[in-house]
């Protein structure tokens, strides 16, 4: 079940950013993740009041709710925005596909070496195939229209798509310059991502103390939530308040924040807690495979034939992994 619910968290995340594409082109997404997590936060009490038990907090020792809080922190305050400074420093084709291959990388070794999650060698091929599929679907190849795909939101380590950049600076993320070099900070930069995400989802799994996942989700949200609305307003004040000017931009924003990503943020701890840490990275980082049949239903995005790798790739590497 645990490796289901993963997968259907990463549907979740790529249905609601579809959805949210239109809204993506007018609002900075670091601004539109925020607000969309604070909202599903809201619910996420919500449920917890209404069906779960608040009970399970109040209960729990305050080194697990330490736990909880860190791992949003780390991974929402501190992965994504190096994640951001990284991707608008050094483009899109070098920061996603690295950055995703340490997070899965790093993750799947601690779960396996720290937490003793069960290797089978279907993890690291069923990585492999997936970060290969992944990269093949999300980066055009050479003299391939840039056309921009709906943007993945920063919800989790490794599903964010764009991530800070503003529209007319999509083809210079794709494309950087020629001979371009990384340099000993952009490594820093990159590694740092990886060992942020990769430690924010191993403190989830090694720290919940047997937290049933609605609760945990109820505080990393919130904690999440905090953490990009303060670099948002540090750093992106005037685009945080431009939402406020459109009713119907904060109410579509609002909507995808209860129904996307509160439960998107619940299967995610789920998978985390009952797959483990290593099986969730790999399976939740199909996310842009999930959002294609939607990208070419309503969005009227083209098939092409490196999606069609990608597609196989990815689908091969989900066989690995789960069997």
């Amino acid at each position: 079940m645990g490796e289901l619910a993963a997968l259907v968290a990463a549907m979740t995340w790529s249905a609601t950013s579809v959805a949210l594409t239109s809204l993506s082109q007018r609002t900075a997404p670091v601004v539109l993740s925020a607000l969309r997590l604070s909202a599903g936060s809201l619910l996420l009490f919500a449920v917890l009041f209404a069906f779960g038990d608040p009970g399970d907090i109040t209960a729990a020792s305050a080194a697990t709710l330490f736990a909880m809080l860190g791992s949003g922190l780390v991974g929402y305050g501190l992965g994504d925005t190096v994640y951001i400074k990284a991707l608008a420093l050094l483009g899109m084709q070098r920061t996603f596909p690295i950055s995703m291959a340490l997070y899965i990388g790093l993750t799947v070794l601690g779960g396996v070496l720290l937490l003793d999650e069960a290797f089978t060698w279907g993890l690291p091929l069923g990585a492999a195939l997936i970060a290969v599929g992944v990269y093949l679907i999300v980066i055009p190849g050479r003299g391939q229209e840039d056309i921009p795909l709906p943007v993945i939101a920063v919800a989790e380590p490794a599903l964010a798509g764009f991530a800070d950049l503003p529209p007319a600076e999509h083809v210079a993320a794709l494309h950087p310059a020629p001979g371009q070099r990384l340099g000993w900070f952009g490594y820093a930069l990159l590694g740092a991502v990886g060992i942020f995400w990769a430690s924010a989802t191993l403190w989830l799994a090694a720290s919940n103390d047997g937290m049933p996942a609605l609760a945990a989700a109820s505080i990393r949200t919130p904690s999440g939530a905090l953490a990009l609305l303060a670099f948002a307003a540090l750093a992106r004040r005037p685009a945080l308040a431009a939402p406020f000017r459109d009713r119907k931009q904060v109410a579509g924003i609002v909507a995808a924040g209860l129904v996307g990503t509160s439960f998107g943020s619940l299967l995610y701890v789920y998978a985390v807690m009952t797959a483990g840490a290593a099986r969730t990275a790999i399976l939740s980082a199909t996310s842009p495979l999930m959002a294609l049949p939607l990208s070419i239903l309503f969005l009227k995005e083209g098939f092409t034939r490196r999606i069609g790798m990608g597609t196989l790739f990815c689908v091969a590497g989900i066989v690995l992994v789960v069997a």
